[in-house]
C-alpha cells in the first residue's frame, strides 16, 4: 500500500510493482491522490489533443521535451491541455 507521506519516487516505484498498473497510472495517481504538481502523463491522449488543438508537435518526445519548461508545474499544464480541445 502507498502511504502518502512516503518520497514520490518511492510511491512511484511501489506502484509500478501492482500488476496492471504502468506508467500513465502511475503519474495519474501521482497527480490527484499524491498531489505531485509535476506529474505529467506525456501519452495520455487529452495531452496530445490539447497539443494538437494548440497547433504544436504531438509526438511523445515532443511533448516531453516542451513539457520540461513547465516544470515544477506539469500536473497543472496537464489539466489546461485537457481543456484546450473541443
Amino acid at each position: 500500500m502507498v502511504d502518502e507521506r512516503q518520497d514520490l519516487g518511492t510511491a512511484r516505484a511501489a506502484l509500478l510493482e501492482l500488476p496492471g498498473i504502468g506508467p500513465w497510472t502511475v503519474e495519474y495517481v501521482a497527480m490527484r491522490a499524491l498531489r505531485d504538481p509535476d506529474a505529467f502523463m506525456n501519452s495520455d491522449l487529452g495531452v496530445r489533443k490539447g497539443f494538437e488543438t494548440l497547433g504544436l508537435p504531438s509526438t511523445e518526445r515532443a511533448i516531453l521535451d516542451r513539457a520540461e519548461r513547465w516544470r515544477p508545474w506539469r500536473a497543472y499544464a496537464a489539466m489546461h491541455l485537457w481543456h484546450a480541445h473541443p
